[in-house]
């Protein structure tokens, strides 16, 4: 069933409205990285405290970042914190994708029922996470080889501007500009993998051909709905701009900003790809459709 935009903003803001449990999995998410983040740092200096007592003394009088970093590797093994913080960093996107997909689960299920719990987060958090994280990984691939290659001229312009003692700044400003709008363009066009990787149930490769093609068959839409994800992030960072003049009234705003962004941004702006992607794949009945027009009327 085809919706226009307007509608589908409306009809999301009414799915979230209703169910503002939606933004438990981005509490989780952000608890849990904090959490892991604790655990990595405490699996670091455990054995360092351990080993020899008197190096959080030595620590704090350490100022330079590099000297604390050659003591650390001084009193314990290299590659052991190499691996821990390998470790913890996979750790965190998996949690990261557990949640997201999660997020998503629920979003589906709201927006087919009207209503949604935790248990399709667990649920969809469980079956899909490790192939969102794979998806993600490919995501990342991607769009690394695909500015290296273009990179490569601009690069190599201006290294032999430097190396010949007169580089190029108009041409600096160039790559700069061009390497942030690629950089936005590849994220619009796999905007939708991880919805169709989760609504549909696919692989991380099916996903992205599934979620180029959904882009490239409903590029405006998708361009418009970034737009107003885009727009309703940027406004809600600019609430603390009349506050900036007070450190302590500018701390308390950054504060609501982002428990803001966490309650109410995240879990709206996936309900609204969701949304999307339901509506323009055909996921959404009729029935369905007409049952949740009138809910919207009568509340």
């Amino acid at each position: 069933m085809y919706e226009d935009i307007g509608t589908l903003i409306r009809k999301g803001f009414e799915t979230w409205r209703r169910n503002l449990n939606l933004a438990v999995p981005f509490v989780l998410m952000i608890v849990a990285i904090i959490l892991l983040a604790v655990v990595m740092v405490v699996a670091i200096l455990y054995p360092l405290i351990t080993a020899s007592p008197d190096v959080l003394s030595a620590a704090g009088n350490v100022e330079d970042p590099e000297q604390f970093v050659e003591l650390l590797s001084s009193m314990t093994n290299a590659g052991l914190l190499v691996a821990v913080v390998l470790l913890g960093i996979l750790v965190m996107f998996l949690s990261g994708t557990f949640f997201t997909a999660g997020a998503i689960g629920m979003a589906q299920e709201a927006t087919d029922t009207g209503k949604t719990t935790l248990k399709a987060m667990w649920a969809s958090g469980r079956r899909h996470f490790l192939s969102l994280f794979l998806a993600e990984v490919l995501m990342m691939i991607i769009t690394l080889l695909l500015l290296a290659v273009f990179s490569l001229p601009f690069i190599s312009n201006l290294a032999s501007g430097f190396e010949s003692g007169n580089p190029d700044p108009g041409q600096l400003i160039l790559w700069i500009v061009i390497f942030i709008a690629l950089s936005l363009l590849v994220s619009i066009v796999l905007a939708m993998v991880p919805y169709s990787l989760v609504v549909d149930g696919l692989g991380p490769i099916d996903a992205i051909k599934v979620g180029v093609r959904f882009f490239l068959s409903n590029k405006m839409d998708v361009f418009i709905v970034w737009l107003v994800v885009m727009a309703v992030s940027v406004a809600i960072q600019f609430l603390g701009l009349p506050f900036s003049g007070s450190e302590t009234a500018s701390a308390i705003v950054s504060s609501i900003v982002g428990v803001a962004s966490v309650l109410v941004i995240s879990p709206l702006t996936t309900v609204w790809w969701t949304r999307l992607y339901m509506t323009r794949a055909g996921k959404i009945s009729e029935v369905e459709a007409i049952v949740l027009d009138e809910e919207v009327k009568y509340l």
